[in-house]
């Protein structure tokens, strides 16, 4: 059985990554602020986005959040029912979210469904998200649904 200790720090750890995921929907709803985005990575982080892309390593992160609003001009991300594994060690972890947006994406409103499939890394005394894959379920027209369009080009 786990030590008081290792449960507060278990606490902690839940605590600190539930917060790194949120701030990121933050600064994805903020413009897709890509200094914000990288800040939360590790060096060696990916973000597999889709559809939109996959970019390994800060620069190519970055680069991709800094041009994104060209072609996604509001996004409200809201996320829920998360589960978060940790590894044996402590300084690893796995997660999943549950996505539902409202975005404008080339000038139409959209609706999306999706997971954050998340690995986080404990790098001294914070966690960092070391990759970000999206699962889409749909990505649709606002005006058709995802009945009809379940997912858009």
């Amino acid at each position: 059985m786990p030590t008081l200790e290792q449960r507060v720090q278990r606490l902690e750890d839940l605590d600190q990554i539930t917060e790194i995921t949120m701030q990121l929907a933050r600064h994805f709803d903020n413009g897709y602020h890509a200094d914000g985005v990288v800040s939360l990575f590790t060096e060696d982080g990916v973000f597999d986005g889709g559809p939109f892309g996959r970019y390994e390593g800060l620069e190519a992160i970055h680069g991709f959040f800094d041009t994104v609003t060209e072609q996604i001009t509001f996004a409200k991300h809201h996320l829920a029912t998360r589960v978060i594994q940790f590894a044996g060690d402590g300084t690893g972890a796995t997660g999943q979210w549950y996505m539902w947006g409202t975005h404008t994406i080339g000038g139409e409103a959209m609706f999306l469904a999706l997971t954050w499939d998340m690995s986080y890394r404990k790098t001294g005394e914070h966690w960092r998200i070391s990759s970000q894959r999206l699962d889409w379920q749909f990505l649709t027209p606002y005006h058709s649904g995802w009945v009809k369009t379940p997912m858009a080009a």
